[in-house]
């Protein structure tokens, strides 16, 4: 019996390059599965990226543009500092013209500092008028002598409250009248008219209204006098720290005075009264004395000739 030769898969009637066909489509159908999965996994990334819109610009936010506001040219201020400077919180006479434009309530001291709770409970007690001092920030000031400089002008026999018609109070919470020293820039943005008066309605002198509702918010009601009579309507009195300094010219030497005549004039526009006029002799306190007559002499109090009783 003759034996055939053959290979492993002799006898079987299996040829070696069939095998071979059979490997390369189990390959080619594996890799061909893997590339469709990864495939089908990209669509949906594409399908969002080109059925998105295009994101457009943002429009950036208009500056608001700068108040076209025009300070007068301020002279250096050239001299030593003296006691009146010192009692009114002068501390340079490197006066800033323009602040950082917010305001905090001025902290004093004595007396002065200590709010009272109110008028007293007496049925024949006194009118109260609330006051705050506020200093723009980015001025230099003593506070704690401005504040007793401003609380004891105003209750001078010779001020506003002569003859038990007013008292003043300090407080650093809601008031009737905010002494505001601020820089010649803040003043000339805020309260353009100085010299406007307070719409009061019925008020005078001798009324007391209870404080006003407006909160303890620093001096954000200085910011919101943007018309002639807005300040005084808000109950406050600009002072310019430059002003403040260096006095008025027409007062020359007596700083002093010059003070007392630019809180007293302010006070008087808040309690409703406006500019007086003078042709001789002595102002009256609501006189513009910057700008009067050469005829007329300065005068920085209401009632000049009260004495204290």
């Amino acid at each position: 019996m003759t034996r055939r030769s053959g290979g492993l898969f002799a006898g079987r009637g299996i040829a070696l390059p069939g095998v071979w066909v059979t490997v390369v489509a189990i390959v080619a159908c594996f890799a061909l599965g893997i590339g469709a999965g990864w495939l089908t996994g990209q669509v949906p990334g594409w399908y969002r990226a080109w059925s998105e819109p295009e994101p457009s610009a943002s429009p950036s936010p208009s500056a608001t543009p700068e108040p076209d506001v025009s300070v007068p040219s301020l002279a250096p201020i050239e001299r030593d500092l003296d006691a009146d400077d010192a009692a009114a919180g002068v501390l340079t006479t490197a006066v800033v013209e323009r602040g950082e434009g917010t305001f905090t309530p001025a902290v004093g001291s004595g007396a002065s500092a200590t709010a009272s709770a109110g008028p007293s409970a007496s049925a024949d007690a006194v009118p109260t008028k609330y006051v705050r001092i506020d200093v723009e920030d980015g001025v230099t000031i003593d506070e704690a002598a401005l504040v007793d400089y401003v609380m004891t002008t105003l209750n001078d026999p010779r001020g506003w409250g002569s003859a038990g018609r007013l008292q003043f109070v300090l407080t650093e919470g809601a008031a009737d009248v905010r002494v505001v020293l601020a820089s010649p820039y803040t003043l000339a943005l805020r309260c353009p008219d100085t010299h406007a008066a307070a719409e009061v309605a019925g008020t005078g002198t001798g009324a007391s209204p209870s404080p006003s509702a407006e909160g303890a918010e620093g001096a954000s009601g200085a910011s919101g006098a943007a018309d002639a009579a807005a300040c005084a309507t808000d109950g406050i009195v600009p002072l310019s720290v430059y002003d403040w300094t260096a006095g008025l010219e027409r007062y020359g030497d007596r700083r002093a005075a010059s003070r007392v005549y630019l809180l007293n004039h302010g006070v008087g526009h808040v309690l409703g009264s406006a500019d007086a006029t003078c042709e001789s002799g002595r102002a009256d306190v609501m006189v513009d004395q910057a700008a009067m007559s050469k005829e007329c002499k300065v005068n920085p109090w209401p009632f000049p000739d009260a004495t204290a009783s």
